[in-house]
């Protein structure tokens, strides 16, 4: 799987958490890394055929306190 990284997010609510979207080339679709103050990736959140746009939308909300994972 050819991956490319488009942009990393720090969480505003926790120090030291933050999130990644990647680009799946070979798939052609957005996911997000989300990783902890740890530096532990703990979830992986996939996106296919939504935009880079929506997928940014989603990393902002959860870096900024509005979207919760599970």
């Amino acid at each position: 799987m050819q991956t490319k990284l488009i942009t990393k997010w720090p969480s505003e609510g926790e120090p030291g958490a933050y999130c990644e979207i990647h680009f799946n080339i070979t798939n052609e679709e957005y996911y997000i890394e989300y990783y902890n103050s740890s530096n532990k990736l703990f979830m992986n959140e996939f996106f296919p055929g939504k935009s880079i746009h929506y997928v940014g939308s989603a990393a902002e909300n959860w870096c900024s306190g509005i979207k919760k994972l599970k």
